[in-house]
């Protein structure tokens, strides 16, 4: 069975990335769209407000034309004109107060009156020497506009023309304005947003091909570099069987060689999995035999460092898995050699197998200086290397084999079987890593 799972890390970063950058331009554009639209707003009700005041002064100025008509004061007219725009008009003749109120009680205009008066313009309503001007009162809980005109008609006779009209707040129309500029807030924003998402997508895409070319000239180096490698070891090879003298020199070179390789390998892993060219041959596996296996293969090594190999198993049988086991061979390879090496000389580690939850986990569990808390999501990331006393007293030979990948490429690899990679502290002292592949479901 073959499957191609393609990694998906690098995506998710540019997609958070994209929507930090829309996010924030919307955030930033919305705020100031906001502010704008609520100036905008408090514009236009001062706007309504002037043009409430122009149309009262112009009707001011009609209610003075016909009470100063030469023909004498039509008093239908001018009760007819208030009670279409709601006015209330008062004159005093001499001295006489005359009243043109249609919608006005006797006791509420009694009281507006006292609260004109008591205005700085209106203590001069019965006053041949009143101040004209409009000025705004308030009386039994409304809000007045006021004009007030004095007429000197001669040195004895004057007359004084009041007009009131209660300030009213129009409601529909505040309302349908509301409505309007929060549509075009709206509409406005959502634009902003789309443009913001565009420009994002334009400002993270030179940064997604500048890596993408990054990787592939990684993969397509380390592609290139093996075969250098395999001349250089096949030519050691070489030297080594002519002559006796050259063994030391070649048995080197053919070490740096395969550590040189090693790391290419480590880094194809990488580059195949961040580019989603990765391919996987996944097929059901025996949790025993790969385990048996990778036990047979370290357990030589770990005795030449005087450590030794312990495999544990279930006396049950385990349920296969379905993986790549070529790669689940890698896994445990980096696993053991990471344990060798920062296991103490004389220790033993331990290679378990068990089954729990329908998850098949494999355990590689060494004595050695253990992982501090704060480095645990650090192991598994590019080029972390833990020291220790142990690597620092540790031959050439184990410390140079390590570069800061093998548990990223493990990492990877776990993750494109569906599975996962985890450490914990081994009691007293150490550390365990926690390889969990899913059952094989039965069909």
């Amino acid at each position: 069975m073959k499957e191609s799972y393609k990694s998906t890390t690098r995506g998710a970063i540019y997609r958070k990335s994209r929507y930090r950058i829309t996010a924030f331009c919307a955030l930033v554009t919305g705020l100031v769209l906001l502010i704008a639209f609520a100036v905008a707003w408090q514009a236009a009700r001062r706007q309504m407000s002037n043009a409430d005041e122009s149309l009262f002064l112009s009707q001011c100025q009609t209610v003075t034309a016909y009470v100063s008509s030469p023909y004498g004061v039509d008093t239908q007219t001018v009760l007819q004109f208030a009670g279409q725009n709601q006015l209330a008009v008062a004159v005093v003749d001499g001295g006489t107060l005359l009243t043109f109120v249609p919608d006005l009680q006797k006791e509420t205009l009694t009281q507006l009156l006292a609260s004109v008066q008591a205005s700085a313009i209106g203590r001069g309503l019965y006053s041949s020497a009143a101040q004209s001007g409009n000025f705004m009162v308030q009386s039994a809980g409304q809000n007045w506009r006021c004009f007030l005109q004095g007429q000197a008609m001669s040195t004895t006779q004057w007359c004084n023309i009041l007009v009131m009209q209660p300030v009213t707040v129009h409601s529909a129309e505040v309302l349908r304005l509301l409505a309007v500029y929060a549509a075009a807030f709206m509409l406005g924003w959502a634009a902003l947003i789309l443009m913001s998402a565009i420009l994002a997508r334009f400002a993270v895409r030179p940064i997604e091909q500048a890596q993408t070319e990054q990787i592939r000239f990684l993969a397509s180096a380390s592609h290139e570099l093996k075969t250098p490698l395999a001349v250089i070891s096949t030519s050691a090879d070489l030297l080594k069987q002519k002559s006796q003298d050259l063994a030391e020199p070649c048995h080197l070179i053919q070490q740096q060689t395969r550590q040189m390789g090693r790391l290419i390998d480590d880094m194809l892993v990488l580059t195949n999995s961040n580019t989603g060219h990765w391919t996987l041959q996944l097929r059901p596996v025996l949790p025993e035999e790969a385990a048996m296996t990778a036990y047979e293969t370290f357990q030589p090594v770990l005795a030449r460092a005087e450590q030794m190999l312990v495999l544990e198993m279930p006396d049950a049988p385990l349920p296969m898995v379905l993986a790549d086991e070529q790669r689940l061979q890698q896994i445990l390879a980096i696993l053991l050699d990471n344990a060798h090496t920062y296991a103490s000389p004389g220790s033993a580690v331990a290679l378990r197998v068990d089954f729990q939850h329908n998850q098949v986990r494999f355990w590689v569990i060494d004595h050695g200086p253990g992982i501090p808390d704060n480095a645990k999501q650090a192991v598994f990331t590019y080029f972390y290397r833990q020291t220790s006393k142990n690597e620092c007293a540790a031959t050439v030979e184990n410390s140079a084999h390590h570069y800061g990948l093998g548990l990223t490429v493990a990492t990877e690899l776990a993750n494109l079987q569906h599975g996962s990679l985890t450490v914990q502290d081994t009691p007293g002292g150490g550390a365990s890593f926690c390889l969990v592949l899913p059952a094989k479901q039965h069909t």
